[in-house]
């Protein structure tokens, strides 16, 4: 246990009563004491002086609650600061209060609860732990035998996003990692033909599309009552066709790189370029710059001094240069990479286009000369 006060005299008497049963670690100020933590780990409990210079007893032990929440939390202090350590009881950050000079007896009392309280407050969240590992284990298991292909585009989908967390040094790795496989979730209410469709990065009717774009719903009902999965289920919603009204701003980041993740496996199973993919994606109306940017670092694709834009194929125009191959969704190559769209290969997409799907967005680099 850690104990915290700025009186030498203090940390010694309350030292010698305790150090005969317990590991006793001693600072002389808040700041000491969570570099003491940081250093050694969580301790079962800590008991704080209320009354110290820079950092007092109650911001400590908020600070502890926030970075430590198993580790039991009790004030030391005077008769006179009752009112104070009683508040911070109230606050819900406290567990208990000793007053000052307190008894062999009272302290050695109150130190033993305070480390049975931590024994059960980490068992109970190793059980935790363990329920939630079991249960998510069982629901992708579900997800590999019910649809092995939407299993494995969920783990790619869900690598590109650890990679993005790292690359943007973004907190809560493993909630947004999970929310990554469940926003495929929903995929095994999708027909084979949609999820073939999904798999090969093609694009869907609009009754398709409806239906993936509810999988992310089917995901948080799949969820629900499945412990200290609150911001899991939040970032997936965000997903969705119902967003959360307020989200915090882990869930908006969340969402902003699993929707860029996804956006982007999609891309590549088309069969689009690293660089053509981003590419498009940068052309769209996308809020996720920074996503974005971190995409282009993790991918280790730099800025093309051309600028190549993601167009539809109405929108191409005479003397653009073509920067991926146009294709149907069949495979057929209808204009190759590199090509300058003249009247001639717009007549023949036109043409094409009334009898068979094209792949869209095509991307072209505007203003490019005619040969």
């Amino acid at each position: 246990m850690l104990l915290v006060d700025d009186e030498t005299a203090i940390l010694e008497t309350l030292s010698l009563q305790l150090r005969r049963d317990h590991k006793v670690l001693v600072a002389e100020s808040g700041a000491e004491a969570l570099r003491l933590l940081a250093e050694s780990g969580p301790v079962a409990a800590v008991i704080s002086d209320l009354r110290m210079p820079e950092m007092d007893g109650v911001e400590l032990l908020r600070r502890v609650q926030l970075e430590y929440p198993d580790t039991t939390r009790v004030l030391h202090t005077a008769q006179s600061d009752l009112n104070s350590a009683i508040a911070a009881i109230n606050d819900g950050g406290v567990y208990r209060y000793l007053s000052k000079p307190v008894s062999t007896d009272a302290l050695r009392g109150t130190v033993r609860d305070a480390v049975e309280l931590y024994g059960r407050s980490t068992a109970d969240r190793q059980l935790l732990d363990k329920t939630l590992k079991a249960s998510l284990q069982a629901l992708f298991g579900c997800l590999q035998l019910a649809s092995p292909p939407a299993f494995a585009r969920a783990g790619r989908i869900r690598t590109l996003v650890s990679e993005l967390c790292h690359e943007m040094q973004l907190d809560s790795l493993w909630e947004i990692e999970v929310a990554a496989m469940a926003s495929q979730l929903g995929a095994v209410t999708l027909p084979p033909s949609v999820l073939a469709k999904l798999d090969k990065g093609l694009p869907c009717t609009d009754e398709e599309q409806a239906m993936v774009n509810a999988m992310p719903g089917v995901g948080v009902q799949l969820l629900k009552g499945i412990p200290m999965l609150d911001d899991v289920i939040e970032i997936v919603r965000g997903l969705g066709l119902n967003p959360p009204p307020h989200p915090s701003p882990l869930v908006e980041a969340a969402v902003d790189v699993i929707r860029t993740a996804i956006d982007f496996e999609t891309l590549e199973s088309r069969g689009l370029e690293v660089e053509s993919a981003i590419t498009v994606l940068e052309c769209r109306d996308h809020s996720a710059l920074l996503v974005l940017a971190a995409l282009r670092r993790v991918k280790g694709v730099v800025q093309v001094k051309e600028k190549v834009r993601g167009l539809r194929v109405v929108d191409l125009e005479v003397g653009m240069r073509v920067a991926e191959d146009i294709v149907a969704t069949n495979g057929l190559v209808l204009i190759g990479r590199g090509m300058v769209v003249t009247e001639l290969l717009l007549d023949r997409l036109n043409n094409f286009a009334r009898m068979i799907e094209i792949i869209e967005p095509v991307l072209a680099v505007p203003g490019a000369r005619r040969f």
